[in-house]
């Protein structure tokens, strides 16, 4: 398997008023374009720490992050937010909706970071948050939608600059669970669509079972579960 995105020895320490924590350590992980990933584990036990140093959004103590075999633990700050714009898309617990941008505005930010936005990407956020059921909210205020309508307007967001990587983090936690179960199905739906790969931290046994490889996260290690450990 080459891996598009890989972790080497990835080691994260938080210093507290108490002394070091160790949250990761020489951990290795690899994820190959249009792979499916979840990440399970205790609470508290890294499963986040893990996503944000694989984004970029957190820098490791010690290890290496590769992308297509390059390193970008090393990237200057803009460098590494123009990769994570060009190459990852993001769904976190809470939308994160911007509050005076409608349904459809919110989706053509990552795109107004390349600068002018294209009658193109008006389409395919139109499109979008048409296979979201949202055709009819477009223009609808986020404090207008519900829970799971915001989530699902987050959800299109991440693959509004065509992500070679989605990173998800526990995204329907806030939703119940026929609600949960409906948006997974859209997300892994769009993933297989766009062939890319997805990388998803959840605590939901029945959602990881259905990702292509489970890792567990214990005790500062990264593990891979066997089917039938995964116990959905």
């Amino acid at each position: 398997m080459t891996a598009l995105l890989e972790a080497r020895r990835l080691k994260k320490i938080f210093p507290t008023a108490h002394g070091e924590i160790v949250v990761l350590d020489s951990c290795d992980v690899a994820l190959a374009a249009g792979e499916t990933v979840a990440v399970v584990g205790p609470s508290g036990a890294g499963k986040s720490t893990l996503l944000n140093l694989l984004s970029g959004l957190d820098r490791p103590t010690d290890g290496r992050i590769l992308y297509a075999g390059e390193p970008i633990q090393d990237l200057s700050g803009d460098r590494l937010a123009a990769w994570r714009r060009d190459t990852l898309g993001f769904v976190f617990q809470f939308h994160f909706l911007l509050p005076d941008f409608s349904a459809l505005e919110n989706l053509l930010v990552p795109v107004r970071l390349h600068g002018k936005v294209p009658a193109a990407a008006w389409d395919r956020a139109r499109d979008l948050l048409g296979r979201m059921g949202l055709a009819d909210r477009l223009d609808h205020l986020p404090g207008e939608l519900s829970g799971g309508e915001q989530q699902r307007v987050a959800l299109a967001r991440a693959f509004m600059n065509g992500p070679r990587i989605v990173m998800a983090d526990e995204p329907f936690g806030n939703l119940d669970r026929e609600k949960g179960r409906d948006l997974a199905d859209l997300l892994l739906s769009l993933q297989r669509e766009r062939e890319c790969a997805l990388v998803i931290v959840t605590h939901d046994r029945g959602l990881a079972a259905r990702a292509d490889r489970v890792l567990e996260i214990r005790d500062g290690a990264v593990r891979p579960l066997a089917p039938g450990e995964v116990n959905p």
